[in-house]
């Protein structure tokens, strides 16, 4: 079985860290295990749970969370355990630790690292950055993140939240921002759930709100060098949350790849599977028109977009 896809949620205290993980779980689109600090504060819905056992709560769905309570290494070791194996793994960070630290875990045999997410209170996120107590974790946190998941944007005006997500991309200028209201943010954004097949389209999940478009690109055999301009070009830019897709390249055309960037990091690895795909395909989730109709066709070269 291919590694486990390893998700780390950060953030200081009460930037909504459990709310969102909250959300993620009602939506499962895949058999999921989270790892938490404290059952009390996940407040699942009754109906969800099919059975509780000590430090571990099993849900309807196929998920299952566990307590941090004997520490991270040894949830870890339970995890990779399970029999079946969960296809994805969630940490939710405590308010004051550093996300990179716990991230470094998931490069363990078994575990590969998807994304390190941080979750930011639209309204207070600038001032604890400046506490004398605080701030210093508040901003190493931030400077961890290949996403940024700006929360509570409801509760500010335009001109602060222009302001503040202005000075986000100074303080991790590597990270995409999404903004989310009550910490719901769909799961195409947050996970590497594989190819979106379909064009331009709103992937929200549950709220009017999460809105965000998707852009495709098809064609045959790539260079290195027309993934590495396409990289390049979205090194500014805080409006493309991720990119995924499974290529075929020139210097390699009997092995496929896939391809994946969240925030401003990016891989290219084989393909795990028997079925072999006749074109490669790449897909981009974005802010709504963050790109041109043409625009992965500018860095990827002439072929069919959608």
């Amino acid at each position: 079985m291919s590694d486990i896809p390893v998700t780390v949620i950060g953030g200081y205290l009460g930037a909504g860290k459990t709310t969102m993980v909250n959300h993620l779980l009602r939506n499962a689109e895949e058999r999921m295990a989270v790892l938490v600090n404290d059952f009390g504060s996940i407040n699942i819905d009754e109906e969800l749970i099919s059975d509780r056992d000590g430090d571990t709560i099993s849900l309807a769905n196929g998920c299952i969370c566990c307590s941090l309570a004997d520490g991270l290494a040894a949830a870890l070791d339970t995890v990779l355990a399970f029999d079946p194996k969960p296809e994805r793994l969630l940490i939710e960070a405590s308010g004051v630790a550093d996300p990179a630290s716990i991230a470094a875990y998931a490069h363990a045999p078994g575990l590969r690292l998807d994304a390190a997410l941080v979750v930011v209170d639209a309204e207070t996120i600038r001032a604890r950055s400046t506490d004398k107590y605080v701030g210093d974790t508040v901003v190493r946190q931030l400077a961890s993140a290949d996403l940024l998941i700006l929360n509570k944007v409801d509760l500010v005006d335009a001109d602060v939240l222009s302001g503040t997500k202005a000075w986000l991309s100074r303080q991790a200028p590597k990270a995409a921002i999404v903004e989310a209201t009550n910490g719901a943010v769909a799961s195409a954004v947050i996970f590497d759930l594989g190819l979106v097949n379909r064009a331009v389209h709103n992937v929200s999940e549950t709220v009017a709100e999460d809105v965000f478009q998707t852009w495709s690109w098809t064609g045959d055999e790539l260079k290195r060098s027309h993934i590495e301009n396409l990289m390049t070009a979205l090194d500014e830019r805080d409006d493309v949350f991720r990119v995924k897709g499974v290529v075929t390249l020139t210097d390699e055309p009997d092995q496929p790849m896939v391809l994946q960037r969240v925030g401003s990091r990016w891989s290219l690895t084989v393909l795990e599977s028997e079925d072999k795909p006749t074109l490669s395909r790449v897909v981009a989730i974005t802010a709504p028109d963050a790109l041109k109709p043409d625009g992965l066709d500018t860095w990827l070269g002439s072929a069919t977009s959608t």
